[in-house]
């Protein structure tokens, strides 16, 4: 949570003061004026915390609860406003629209110059369309209350055996580790969950954990912390460690898959990840720290798996090709068992019947006694595979009230809270494309790429109707500057694509004509940026087989700008359409940002190893980030001049998504503070005072590419996070047997 200014009323501070005092047990003696606004501003930002993981949890009048003991704690403060403005939200949420309204029109009504202002506006305006269109409720999940679900295909019977709920509910995807050998508990990071009954509660506090795996007699969890892999003895009554953890290996441990134990409690294996080697899978005993060397195959191993005899182990490989190969406890040559284009290996049947494993299509079930593979079908309502019973006889499924998703948000420039567009649709906003009005987005549509019109006002997304033909494999890549075309491509056979235009109407949500084919047999090579409008929308610029090519937008008259042996990638127009910039990797690591004349010349390298670019305002120049320095580097030529210096101001070199506004006097940019956290800020700077603030700082997900809206008003990104979609999570069990069908 970020540092706020507080400015509270005497009388505010007097009866926070009082709650404090009722609420917490002080020694005798004076507290001074300065050490009660700390403990103030502690215990508010404790609840304001609270209430935000009780609303990702969808539990919104006990986020309510938490907001109201911040706003009762320090009535006139920052942190109250926003408190207020999320108790809004939280009606909104649920439905609520009357009593949000009030929220929010209190809020512009009390605070109309306040940095929460712009957004609480736009939810007025949500919420009162949203109001108006809602005529139905959203239609439960159909498996919400359903206790038997049979399998239209094969017949399969699958039992509900367990329900989560409230703050049992926070698994984000369960596998077989987390599940305790008793069955009583799932562990979920560093939160233990009670499957029958009972609050979640923390494993160890104050310590970060990774990977928890629970050995076979439930009396110890390995996991990873610091770079290292630990161990903790364990009650398996009650769950709680009995004892401190003892660190058992040193390394570079924090993503690799859990280690798996031996049947015996005594030792594991896992790959091995350290300055001397890399993904081989080794063994550990627990007893005396002893580390044995498994396998030494090309490529990396992962995934290993013991078989409940202890004599055999199954492992994923991922080299030229990938297999899941059966080596021995004792070490010697493995072999392998199955093949496959992409695989990855889940568990051992605790019987030693059966392996689990997935492909891109397909959950499979590998049988040792005739080595007969099963494709095993099974209904969406009960999600996906994670376990075993005891008896090896039965196969859970967990169905997570949480999926993965990719979500558009909005945040005001002049800061204030988020807030995500278009709840109830799976988006893919990696590319997105404001309207000149600066009230409109459209983002494409997840799954099939079609691009859809979202109002920041609210209202249902409008899908744009590409009145093309049949043609298959169609891919929307952009629109142009003016938002009148739509260039896409169309997948050929041969891995290239033809790339076509066609006129666009945003107002009728379709496309007006003919397509235009501009340019044929296209080869991307890469995946990175690869084509740019020019300013007035004529012409486009590619990257094809890694040289600048220029085509025009109406006709198929492609032009190739450079012809080098480096990989060049990233083209972007001048704001006046008279030259492209883009960058140059002759080797790895080794990047340069070059310009060349829109219509072709000598190009000139400019800089080395920028770590992020865009043109100035007024094109005269280009705008880079290197060595936490904002530069600006003439394109005739000259020395570069300093614009702001971020490491004075404590920033990372891991910086992107650099842009200027329109007045030319700030620029944005995204940082990841810190590496491997999963989450990235979004700042603000001020060229004239040198001031950075942190907008969408309430969103701890990680945010990818910023778009700026053409009034400079807001900022729409995307971020990757688990997003609760459904009330309950629910855990369920089916007969091995009745899965298989016999060929």
């Amino acid at each position: 949570m970020r540092k706020r200014c507080l400015t509270l009323s005497i009388l505010g501070i007097a009866m926070a003061l009082f709650w404090l005092a009722q609420s917490a047990t002080f020694s005798f003696g004076v507290l001074s004026y300065e050490d009660s606004i700390q403990d103030l501003d502690k215990v508010a930002n404790q609840h304001f915390k609270k209430a935000i993981d009780l609303l990702k949890q969808t539990q919104y009048q006990d986020a309510i609860a938490e907001y109201e003991k911040v706003i009762s704690l320090l009535p006139d403060s920052e942190i109250a406003l926003d408190a207020q403005y999320w108790i809004g939200q939280s009606y909104f949420q649920m439905g609520k629209h009357d009593e949000a309204l009030t929220i929010f029109k209190k809020l512009i009504q009390e605070y109309p110059a306040s940095a929460i202002a712009p957004v609480t506006q736009l939810m007025i305006a949500r919420v009162e369309k949203d109001k108006e269109s809602m005529k139905t409720k959203t239609k439960r999940d159909a498996a919400v209350d359903k206790e038997i679900i049979v399998d239209p295909k094969t017949g399969a019977r699958f039992k509900r055996i367990a329900v989560l709920t409230g703050n049992r509910d926070i698994a984000q995807g369960l596998n077989q580790n987390m599940l305790s050998p008793n069955g009583k508990f799932l562990l979920v990071g560093h939160i233990v969950i009670p499957i029958e009954e009972g609050e979640p509660f923390n494993f160890l506090e104050g310590k970060p954990m990774l990977r928890g795996t629970w050995s076979p007699d439930g009396k110890m969890v390995a996991y990873y912390s610091e770079n290292a892999i630990w161990i903790v003895p364990v009650s398996p009554e009650t769950g709680c460690p009995t004892g401190p953890s003892k660190k058992l290996l040193d390394g570079k441990y924090r993503y690799q898959h859990p280690v798996s134990w031996s049947p015996d409690s005594t030792k594991f294996a896992f790959p091995r990840m350290d300055d001397e080697t890399a993904g081989d899978i080794w063994i550990l005993s627990i007893e005396d720290g002893a580390l044995t060397q498994l396998t030494d195959d090309q490529g990396y191993e992962s995934n290993a798996c013991w078989s409940p005899d202890g004599k055999m182990l199954v492992y994923n490989t991922r080299a030229s090709v990938q297999e899941i190969r059966l080596v021995s406890a004792e070490g010697g040559e493995s072999k392998k068992i199955i093949g496959m284009e992409y695989g990855r290996l889940y568990s051992w049947s605790p019987d030693g019947k059966w392996l689990v494993y997935d492909t891109r299509q397909n959950l499979c079930l590998y049988r040792f006694a005739d080595k007969t593979t099963f494709d095993i079908d099974f209904p969406n309502e009960v999600g996906h595979f994670f376990s075993w019973s005891k008896d090896g006889t039965k196969m859970l499924f967990e169905r997570s009230s949480y999926e993965w998703r990719s979500n558009l948000r909005v945040v005001s420039t002049s800061g204030g809270p988020s807030f995500q567009l278009s709840r109830n649709l799976e988006l893919w906003p990696h590319s997105q494309f404001w309207t000149s009005e600066s009230d409109t987005i459209v983002t494409s549509r997840a799954g099939d790429s079609i691009y859809v019109i979202i109002p920041l006002s609210g209202g249902d997304p409008i899908p744009i109707n590409l009145e093309l033909s049949s043609e298959e494999n169609i891919k929307p890549i952009s629109l142009s500057p003016d938002r009148k075309k739509l260039l896409y491509c169309i997948e050929l056979e041969n891995g290239k694509e033809d790339l076509y235009t066609v006129p666009l109407s945003l107002q009728e949500a379709c496309t007006k004509g003919s397509p235009m084919l501009v340019f044929k047999n296209w080869d991307r090579r890469i995946t990175r940026t690869q084509s740019s409008w020019s300013p007035d929308g004529k012409n486009i610029a590619l990257i094809h087989k890694g040289d600048v090519w220029i085509t025009y937008a109406e006709e198929e008259k492609p032009v190739q700008i450079t012809k080098t042996t480096a990989v060049e990638y990233g083209p972007d127009w001048s704001p006046k359409g008279d030259k492209i910039a883009y960058t140059s990797e002759i080797n790895e690591g080794d990047v340069r940002l070059m310009v060349v004349s829109a219509t072709g010349g000598e190009p000139r390298e400019l800089f080395v190893n920028p770590v992020t670019k865009c043109w100035s305002p007024d094109g005269k120049g280009l705008t880079v980030i290197s060595g936490k320095k904002i530069l600006d580097i003439p394109i005739r030529g000259g020395e570069s001049k300093e614009i702001l210096d971020l490491g004075d101001k404590g920033f990372t070199d891991r910086l992107w998504g650099l842009t200027w506004f329109p007045d030319g006097k700030r620029v944005a940019f995204v940082e990841d503070k810190e590496k491997g956290e999963n989450r990235t800020h979004i700042y603000v700077a001020s060229i004239e005072t040198g001031d950075i603030i942190e907008i969408a700082s309430d969103d701890e997900s990680w945010k990818d590419v910023i778009f700026l809206s053409p009034d400079g008003r807001w900022i729409s990104y995307c971020t990757d996070e688990f997003v609760k979609v459904r009330p309950q999570a629910t855990i369920w069990e089916v007969e091995v047997e009745d899965l298989i069908e016999e060929r």
